[in-house]
């Protein structure tokens, strides 16, 4: 995306909106244009803009960044896709975040269901796709969780087997044609249209004991509980698909899959630009001046780091491999740790005179007033 574009703009957005609608906003278009659902020219290219917007007003200290430097305070690196699960096969788009629904909406999956309850189906169809929005903490995300989830989605009637009921005989209302003619006179002679026979779908047949548990439908809604396994260094963004578990398919055919969709929670410590996460710790003037070393947080536990003597406020320090394990490739991300120098508020006498006596130690004052002599007598 060009830096010229405004994130709010692209997820459509005022200055103030908040978390939520900064997620509902993005859920949204992203469904929209998810390269696998559109395949309209520069829809992968939008899906990365509405992507990067998302990370960015999500998160709240690059959301205030931005507020105040615009694209200069960016440290995005762009999409990035869940290698190996770029398959997507939707029918339609992903359902409510914190919910789930059916592509084809199960109220219109089993309308069509109960509008054929008496005809035989000849036909295999395969199921509709289902899709749920997971939440995970960043731990979660970063080491990987087993999770359970409830579907609710259409399965095969058990007593019927799928097949609406037992028996067949001869649909009354065609004859067993499949077909109903219609023979109409007009001023340039008799048309003859011909329709597919409501009662049988144009199969000739009829179910003779209807399947008093589906009604007829071979289908039924159903909750179902599904253990699944979430890889370590997934993020925002990413999905899972499990094939088969979608809605059953018609008279033999195949289910559809579930695709998990996820979005990751924000951390009180860390932020996270792809393996990598980064922090902040407070230093006191001391430890910047004489050097120290410095128990920071990481992802499981501490690690020290060595902070030389003369250390300045915004110095950032590398730990390799400290971060999020990477999840299209072999190793770890890093850990970026930036020391932030802490002037005290208030000071007690004894500070008061110690820091009066490095004053006239450091003789900064007097150097300052030279330097900038200087410039005036130059002039």
């Amino acid at each position: 995306m060009t830096k010229t574009q405004d994130y709010y703009k692209i997820l459509g957005l005022r200055k103030e909106a908040s978390l939520d609608e900064v997620k509902s906003a993005y859920k949204k278009l992203a469904k929209k244009y998810h390269p696998d659902l559109n395949k309209e020219q520069g829809s992968e290219e939008k899906f990365k803009e509405v992507l990067e917007a998302y990370q960015i007003l999500s998160d709240p200290q690059k959301k205030s960044n931005y507020d105040q430097f615009g694209h200069a305070s960016e440290g995005f690196s762009g999409f990035q896709g869940f290698e190996g699960q770029q398959d997507f096969d939707f029918s339609d788009i992903f359902g409510g975040f914190g919910g789930f629904s059916e592509f084809g909406s199960m109220a219109d999956t089993l309308r069509q269901a109960f509008s054929s309850r008496n005809r035989t189906r000849n036909t295999s169809l395969r199921g509709t796709d289902l899709a749920v929005d997971l939440s995970l903490s960043f731990e979660e995300a970063a080491f990987g969780v087993e999770k359970n989830i409830s579907v609710t989605r259409i399965e095969e009637c058990s007593a019927c087997k799928g097949k609406g009921g037992k028996g067949e005989e001869t649909c009354v209302k065609c004859n067993g044609s499949g077909v109903l003619t219609e023979n109409r006179r007009t001023p340039f002679g008799i048309f003859r249209t011909q329709t597919t026979c409501p009662k049988c779908g144009g199969n000739g047949k009829t179910i003779k004991n209807i399947c008093k548990k589906c009604s007829g439908a071979g289908r039924l809604k159903a909750k179902k509980n599904i253990k699944i396994k979430i890889p370590a260094g997934i993020d925002s963004g990413n999905h899972l698909r499990m094939e088969g578990e979608g809605n059953a398919g018609s008279n033999g055919g195949q289910s559809g899959d579930l695709f998990i969709v996820i979005f990751v929670e924000p951390h009180k410590l860390f932020k996270r630009d792809g393996a990598d996460i980064f922090t902040e710790v407070p230093i006191s003037f001391a430890e910047s001046a004489l050097g120290t070393k410095l128990e920071v947080p990481i992802l499981k536990g501490e690690a020290t780091v060595k902070i030389p003597a003369g250390t300045q406020t915004d110095t950032i320090f590398r730990l390799s491999e400290k971060g999020i394990k990477k999840i299209s490739e072999k190793g770890y991300g890093d850990e970026y740790v930036k020391v932030i120098i802490q002037t005290p508020k208030k000071l007690n006498k004894k500070q008061k005179k110690l820091f009066k006596e490095l004053e006239k130690e450091e003789k900064l004052a007097k150097k300052r007033k030279n330097f900038f002599s200087k410039f005036r007598h130059s002039d």
